[in-house]
């Protein structure tokens, strides 16, 4: 059920390239719990399973994928 989701906002100044961009979406969809992962104007929006996956492990994987996160906001 879509209302079990929770909803991430990630500020990340460093994605400044498509293939970064690329590179991000594909590191997060990979990941099970995350339902999707949308490049926004100022970083990535994720809709991600609580029960699957925690924000600190969407945190370490976008960390783990080069990004700097300068923000994060739980929506």
């Amino acid at each position: 059920m879509m209302s079990d989701f929770k909803e991430l906002e990630l500020e990340i100044n460093d994605l400044t390239e498509e293939a970064a961009e690329e590179q991000l979406k594909a590191a997060l969809r990979q990941m099970n719990g995350v339902h999707t992962a949308r490049i926004t104007q100022s970083g990535v929006h994720v809709i991600y399973n609580p029960l699957g996956i925690t924000p600190e492990e969407v945190l370490y994987a976008v960390r783990q994928a080069g990004f700097t996160v300068d923000y994060a906001q739980m929506a």
